[in-house]
This record gives structure tokens, sequence and C-alpha cells, in this order.
């Protein structure tokens, strides 16, 4: 049990709370006094995974809404995407994909680490954050659109069915700031229009309005 009075010992790992609440209260703690989140950069290296859950969820749920006293942990969030325990991951990279949009250039640096968990991470929820996170940082700008397309692309080829929808979505961003690339994904949206799952279609459907 951590020490009485700190928000790590808010945490629902800590209270014996088996729902989400009190990280609520822990994350609504951090952004009336955002000093707070140090201890949560802190926590996120603790040896106790529950406890490192628990502060990665805190920051996602702070990213939510007010990414900008996120984004002051890139490093250490960066650092997470990679832990041993997949709950760390999932949170660590859902925090990642709120504050990408004003970390864009670090997003770009990181793509290697980005691609990996993304190709390669056995959880389906931290591969679905990747791609939240490459969509939206590739909505930033031309420049970033351009390096990060050829990703999203080769996830349609690999990555299978369940992604096509969430791949679709973050390419929205690519046409939206590239006129150049506009018509690259558009076909995209042709070729998918039609596909069996609707959630696809929807995704697909919105892809050629923004690329049109």
């Amino acid at each position: 049990m951590e020490e009485k009075g700190t928000v790590v010992s808010m945490l629902s790992s800590q209270t014996g709370d088996s729902t989400q609440q009190s990280n609520e209260n822990a994350a609504l703690t951090c952004k009336e006094n955002p000093v707070l989140l140090k201890q949560m950069a802190e926590g996120i290296l603790h040896s106790d995974f529950k406890i490192a859950g628990d502060c990665a969820e805190v920051f996602s749920k702070v990213a939510e809404t007010h990414p900008h006293l996120v984004a002051l942990y890139a490093e250490q969030l960066l650092s997470s995407i990679h832990h041993k325990h997949t709950r760390v991951r999932w949170e660590s990279m859902h925090a990642v994909a709120f504050i990408s949009p004003l970390i864009s250039s670090r997003i770009i640096t990181a793509l290697g680490d980005l691609q990996e968990r993304m190709f390669s991470d056995k959880s389906t929820i931290v591969k679905d954050y990747s791609i939240l996170c490459l969509g939206n940082a590739a909505s930033c700008g031309e420049s970033e659109a351009k390096m990060i397309l050829p990703i999203l692309k080769q996830g349609l080829l690999q990555l299978g069915d369940k992604f096509i929808s969430k791949l679709l979505t973050a390419m929205i961003g690519v046409a939206k700031v590239s006129p150049s690339l506009a018509a690259e994904v558009l076909m995209y949206g042709y070729e998918y229009e039609t596909h069996p799952k609707s959630s696809v279609q929807k995704a697909a459907k919105k892809l050629m309005k923004a690329a049109q």
C-alpha cells in the first residue's frame, strides 16, 4: 500500500476498488492540481504492475480532456508502450494517442516504436490505439501525413479485417491536410465501401467524403 495522502494512494489497486471510479477520481484530482501528475509519472515505472497500469490509466483519462497537461510526460508514456504488462501498454498508448497532435514531431521520431506496437503487439487494444495515434499525428500536416500514410497502407495489407475501419478512419486526417494524398486515399474508400462489415462501409464513406 502506498503512503496515505498521495494521489497514488487513491488508485483503484490501492483502495481495493474493482471499478474505474477510483482512477476517475484520481484523474479529476490531477486535472485540478496538475503537479500531481508527477506522481503518476513516477508510478508508471512502479514495480507493481497494477500501480503502473492505474497510473497509465489516469494519464489517459486526463489526456482525453486536458492533453496539454499530459504532453509534458510524453517520454515516460512512450517508454511505457513497451511495458511487459498489456494493460500498462494499452493505457500508455491511449494517452499517447490523445496527446499525439501536440507532439507530432516526437511521434515522427518514434514511428519505429509505434509500428512495432501496431504490427507486433499481442493486444488488439494496443494495436487499435497505435492506429489512432498515427491518425491523429497524420492530421497535423502534410509532412506528417506523407510519413504516416505508408504505414497505414501496410496495415491494410497485413493486419486483417478487424482493423480496417480504424485504418480508414486514420486516413481521414491524411486527406484533410494533404490534397496531393487525398486522391490516393480516396481509392481505399472506393475499395472498401462495399465491404461486408458495416463498420468498414461507414469508415470508407467518411473517408470518401473527406477526400473528395
